[in-house]
Formats: structure tokens, sequence, C-alpha cells
């Protein structure tokens, strides 16, 4: 049966057997293909479909999922979920009724369902040969492709809250090898959207093309405590490893340095930190969570206060608190929390002002791994690389450094943001940030 159908049935089965119960649903369908020499050098077509669900009994809650949609799969996966509320802990919490959504559908167009992977085959070789043609330095193209998704889901519950969405994007992008006086080089530029007419060959070639070859002539700089910018290119990534301390999930399990710090200031007074599950700046947009609650724009951290957590029905009954509308779950797994949109709001100052902040900085434009990276202890150790500048003004690039430091004191430590971001599509959107000192070990 199909996922529509399997929710109703999971549900009319859940009625007698639980006071109540939620339902996941989905179905991701994917088409991709690769390009190498101007040859499609493989193709990849998958889905994945499954539906999980939440029994509440005895004030007991029991996960359970299944991947196949059969009359008697659906059946089991009741009886697991139901059996395991003897293991679980009671939890006080009322799941929600249904309210009229916004109407239309707005990370779905239709328009994109007419891309098909001929189409992408033609773009992704013209784009290998526009990303050779842009640059000399570059011998190979080890990494070249595009990728069409597409989503539908569905949660529901037993008051009859009955929740679709459906979504789609398509991607393409390349890798690139330049090489200079025996160096190698690797840049990457992907780009997503679910516009194919904004699919740019030239865009996507030129900017490889330039990542490829920028940090060529890098040469060593002096170790130590030293002012930095964390590009747009990076730091929504360096902002998403550090996030679950954020959570009420995770200050109730004793792993965040943030518990009982709501109301305190633990960041500069330039530096806020938003969920905005519907902000007119994300083309994403979230109008409920994985429990089927209402999302809503909450400002985590504003003007350095560290306002609220997030929250899901679960971590709010345990705190005494209203949820955030921030329940995170796949049908495949038990319920956490996720931003829904997280936003640094736009500072005043591009990232090339940002450099007259200093007479001398490090500008971050790469990221090497996260190993030596710890949400709990807030510790960063990272590879990184980059652009030496003073005065302003770029002076030559930086490779093969590694910052050190702590999440909690790097927010403490922003002077500025910037209010440029990188990607139009991203749902984490965060301009450079200008850090008066981090230690940079070169």
């Amino acid at each position: 049966m199909n996922i529509k159908d399997a929710v109703s049935f999971m549900c009319d089965l859940a009625k007698g057997e639980a006071e109540q119960f939620d339902v996941i649903a989905s179905n991701t369908h994917s088409e991709g293909l690769s390009v190498f020499q101007g040859q499609v050098q493989n193709t990849e077509i998958s889905d994945s479909v499954g539906l999980g669900v939440r029994v509440i009994k005895d004030g007991r809650p029991g996960y359970a999922h299944t991947e196949r949609l059969t009359d008697e799969a659906l059946r089991q996966t009741l009886k697991d979920a139901l059996c395991h509320t003897q293991w679980t802990e009671k939890i006080d919490i009322t799941l929600p009724q249904a309210v009229e959504l916004p109407k239309g559908e707005p990370n779905y167009n239709p328009a994109l369902e007419s891309l098909d992977l001929a189409m992408m085959k033609d773009f992704c070789i013209e784009l290998e040969k526009a990303t050779f043609a842009k640059s000399k330095e570059i011998e190979n193209i080890p990494y070249l492709g595009g990728d069409i998704e597409k989503d539908y889901s569905i949660v529901a519950n037993n008051t009859g809250l009955f929740y679709e969405a459906r979504s789609n994007c398509a991607s393409a992008g390349a890798g690139a090898v330049a090489s200079r006086g025996g160096v190698k080089k690797l840049g990457n530029f992907v780009k997503n959207g679910r516009d194919w007419n904004e699919f740019s060959v030239d865009e996507i070639a030129s900017k490889t093309a330039e990542y490829a070859t920028e940090l060529f002539g890098a040469q060593k700089i002096e170790s130590g405590k030293i002012p930095v910018i964390l590009s747009e290119r990076i730091s929504a990534r360096f902002l998403g490893m550090y996030s679950q301390p954020f959570f009420a999930e995770t200050m109730q399990k004793g792993q965040s340095r943030l518990d009982g710090k709501e109301g305190e200031k633990i960041a500069s007074d330039v530096f806020s930190l938003w969920n905005d599950p519907t902000g007119e700046m994300f083309e994403h947009k979230f109008y409920f969570d994985s429990e089927g609650c209402l999302t809503k724009r909450v400002k985590v951290v504003e003007n350095g206060v560290f306002n609220s957590a997030l929250y899901n029905l679960e971590t709010a009954a345990k705190a005494g608190r209203e949820t955030t509308g921030n329940g995170a779950r796949s049908f495949g797994s038990k319920m956490s929390t996720s931003f829904y949109n997280m936003l640094v709001p736009p500072g005043s100052m591009t990232t090339m002002e940002l450099l007259k902040l200093f007479p001398k900085c490090l500008l971050v434009v790469r990221l090497e791994g996260n190993s030596g990276c710890n949400s709990v202890s807030g510790e960063l150790s990272i590879g990184a690389h980059g652009f030496w500048c003073e005065n302003g003004a770029i002076k030559h690039p930086v490779d093969g450094v590694t910052l050190s430091g702590n999440y909690f004191d790097i927010i403490k430590n922003i002077v500025a943001v910037g209010n440029e971001y990188r990607d139009p599509f991203a749902s984490y959107k965060v301009p450079a940030l200008a850090v008066s000192e981090l230690s940079v070990s070169a």
C-alpha cells in the first residue's frame, strides 16, 4: 500500500491499543549521475519508504518502524511499539490538535518534475568542458555530477491531525584538481535549488575553478593568538557543529554547558542566533515539526543573551515548559531536537569590510574534518585554509594551519558580524564572523 493508506491503516490499528499515538511516514525518491571525461560514469536511482509509530500506553512511550508497508508488517510494528513501552519512563505530554496551516507548498516546485537524467547529463557534460576551460591549471575533474530529489511525508496522530508535505530540489556541482609547480589543490562547488532555470554552467564552473586555484602560493604565518574572520563559506558549518548545546534534551542528559544558563549572557552583544522556520530569508519553510506541533521563531540567543533552549514535547514536559516546535524525527528514529532554519541576523559590514577591523588577521575559507571538535566541552581543534590579510587587504594564501579554542569563548569574542550569506538555498544562514583572537598553529 502507499504511505497515505499505510498511515491511515496504522492510525485505525492504534486507536484501540494506546491512549495516544503519532505516526510519521515518508517516501523519498532520488535520481543522480556522475560524469567523467565526457561520459556518464554511473547513475543511481533510489527510493526510501518507511513508517514509524510512537505509542503512549500507561503514560510510557514506545517506538517502532517498518520499511514494509503491508498489513502484516504494520500490525507487527504496532505490537513492537507497544512492547517497547514496558521499558521506558513515563512522560506527561498531550499530542497536538490539528490547526489550519498556510496554503500552498513552498518547498515544492512542480516545474522541477520535468527535469530528468537526460537533461542532467547534458548539463554535466557541458559543465565539465566549461570547468576545464576556466583554467589551464585544472588537470582533472574527478567529481562532477547532479542529483534530483523529491520527498513526500506525513505526520498524523490520535487527535485526527493529518499533515502532508512535499518537497523537491536539484543539485549540481564539480570538484577539480589543479596543479602548479608540482603542487596540487582540490576545489569544489555545489549549487542547490528547486528552480532549474537558476542553474548556470558558467557559475558552477567559475566557482569550482576559483576554489581549485585560490590557495596556490600559500605562505607560512607565525603561530599564536590572532584575529580570525570565519568567512560565510564556513561559518554555518562552524556553528552547526555546536548546535546541540542549545537543545533541551542535551541539557537534560548533562551534556551541555548551557544547562541552567537561560537568561544569562553567553556571547558577544553583536551575536544573535535564531531558529527561524518560516523566515522570509529562507527558501525552506517549516510550518510544523515532526510531532505535528506548530513551529515558531525562537530567538535562542539575542544580543549575546541565551533566551531559550529548543524543546520538543517530551523535553518540554520534563522542564515544565511548552514545546518550541523543534521536535525532529525520521520514520526510523526516536524523537530528538533540531533547528528548523538556523539564522544569525546580519550585521552592517561586508566580509571585506570586516578585514579592516584588524591590522592583521586570518580569513578562513575552508575547514578540514571535525574529529577535534566536541560539542559537549566546546573544544575546537580543526584544520583550516584561508588568506593572510593586512590593513584590510588580502596578502597571500595560507594552508595547513590548525585553529584551536573553545566554542563558548569564541562566541564571546565575536566583535562584528558580516551581512553576506553564501548559499541562498541553505537552511543554515550565517554570515562572516569576526573573532578578536583564536589560537592558530602553523
